[in-house]
């Protein structure tokens, strides 16, 4: 299956962001690179561009993003921990930050993510598959009330 994933408002939300090309910006929801690839177009050869994402679909092309640029760093987990991450880089503070919270049309498109109402798949419904249980174990472990 072709991922196929167009960014909604993409040069709306990285001119409204990118107020220094010079500054050092967050995408804390890469996926699949959209709006880290326009955020990059935008920055000076200065400029830096750090992106976090849980999706382990996100690692590969992320590598294809940083293929050659050195302003670009992928880190390969919550946006909750950005902030750890950052400091561990010697980044003390950010020009700004993009959120695209959600699920994408790829992840909905894939009925092995679980969370398409369009194909059958496993009932998984985790962002990082590679961490914590899927929606099926949860629901066979939990009491009703919790469910209800």
């Amino acid at each position: 299956m072709e991922d196929i994933h167009e960014t909604v408002l993409l040069r709306e939300a990285v001119e409204a962001l990118v107020t220094d090309p010079d500054g050092v910006y967050v995408d804390g929801t890469f996926g699949r690179g959209g709006h880290s690839r326009a955020l990059l177009e935008k920055l000076s050869a200065e400029g830096r561009l750090v992106a976090a994402d849980k999706d382990p679909a996100a690692i590969a092309v992320a590598n294809e993003v940083a293929q050659g640029d050195d302003r670009f760093a992928f880190y390969h987990g919550s946006f909750s921990c950005l902030s750890h991450q950052l400091r561990c880089m010697g980044i003390a503070a950010v020009d700004g930050v993009l959120l695209d919270l959600g699920v994408s049309s790829p992840q909905l498109d894939d009925g092995e993510r679980g969370f398409s109402f369009l194909h059958d798949g496993p009932l998984d419904m985790r962002m990082d598959t590679s961490r914590g249980e899927t929606a099926a174990q949860w629901l066979a472990a939990a009491a009703q009330e919790d469910i209800a």
